[in-house]
């Protein structure tokens, strides 16, 4: 049997990463149940990938890639791109007209 994995990724504040996780994983464990039944799979095993506004990965990050099989070199394109996100949130708040 196979299993598969779904990987819920989304910037949040860096004081509640863990916190965060969690609610990653219960928001996500309706689309577990739904793929499991849909592919006929043993097992969905809901892996959260969570880096906050400033860039900062949670401590678990490097496990979780490991069980994606991902290379260890898209975690600085993970920073990147939420760094990237928020200075154009940034940039385009300090650009409103008064």
């Amino acid at each position: 049997m196979y299993a598969s994995k779904v990987p819920p990724i989304g910037p949040d504040d860096d004081d509640n990463l863990v916190k965060a996780e969690k609610e990653k994983v219960s928001k996500y464990l309706d689309l577990a149940h739904v793929i499991t039944a849909m592919w006929s799979v043993e097992s969905t095993v809901i892996v959260p990938i969570v880096v906050s506004v400033n860039g900062l990965p949670a401590k678990s990050f490097d496990q979780h890639l490991k069980k994606l099989s991902l290379g260890f070199w898209i975690k600085g394109r993970i920073q990147k791109a939420v760094d990237l996100e928020t200075a154009r949130i940034v940039r385009r708040f300090l650009t409103l007209e008064p």
